[in-house]
């Protein structure tokens, strides 16, 4: 009987959690797919697929200015990767508001965004890690090793960096100093995605959403820093099994 009650006492938390965000609108403002923290070897498919289009494309060659502008696109949300030419693989994935991403941070002191730690310091350089220890200098050079050793940067292959300094990409998952053709940046590709959220008059409408996804399917609350989402992953993995 006790564990009966607890499993009715369950079910009634997670029905009026659902009522509350269905009579009040509290939904979150995201795209299908925004991941929280670095996620490697996405495909290209995934991010096209759920509504990101892709903004700004060029080799690890290709200089950046000092200040990245190029690289900031109007819409609301980002996702900064790249990949080796030729490939439809991501190497590294990392999202967050395009306007918290470009707010400019001091060396060596990244910010925490929808659980990955971003930099952007006008004249040294842009990009993530997936703690708050980076190396920033024109780079975050964190177990990359000295420049004569090129592609070396496996101890540590989730972070992703950018020249502001001059010069292209510096390093993407295991690759690294990757900043001139010489160095092999002709073999690489930094890319930006961006997303602008859902109008609530052009909802999705679908039978085949699963419980989460239709929490997540309109842009009724701004959920900027992703807390919102976090709260409802949360609860659906402690009781979305309940649901039926």
């Amino acid at each position: 009987m006790l564990n009966l009650n607890i499993l009715k006492n369950k079910k009634v938390v997670v029905v009026t959690f659902v009522l509350l965000f269905s009579l009040l609108g509290i939904q979150s403002s995201h795209a299908d797919y925004y991941p929280s923290g670095i996620q490697q070897n996405v495909s290209e498919q995934t991010l096209i697929n759920n509504g990101w289009t892709l903004f700004y494309e060029q080799t690890y060659s290709t200089a950046n200015s000092s200040t990245g502008s190029e690289l900031r696109p109007s819409k609301s949300y980002m996702i900064v990767t790249g990949k080796s030419i030729g490939s439809n693989v991501l190497t590294t994935v990392a999202a967050a508001p395009t306007n918290s991403i470009f707010t400019a941070t001091s060396r060596n002191a990244p910010q925490l965004l929808n659980g990955t730690y971003w930099y952007y310091t006008p004249d040294w350089s842009f990009g993530y890690s997936p703690t708050n220890v980076i190396s920033q200098s024109s780079a975050d050079t964190t177990g990359c090793g000295d420049a004569t050793q090129y592609n070396e940067c496996a101890s540590d292959p989730s972070r992703l960096s950018w020249h502001l300094s001059g010069g292209g990409g510096y390093r993407l998952g295991n690759a690294g100093w990757i900043n001139s053709d010489g160095a092999g940046g002709n073999l690489y590709l930094k890319q930006v995605w961006t997303w602008n959220g859902v109008s609530t008059a052009n909802v999705r409408q679908t039978n085949n959403l699963s419980f989460a996804q239709s929490l997540y399917s309109s842009d009724t609350l701004s959920d900027e820093d992703g807390q919102l989402r976090l709260t409802v992953d949360q609860i659906m993995n402690k009781y979305g099994s309940l649901i039926k």
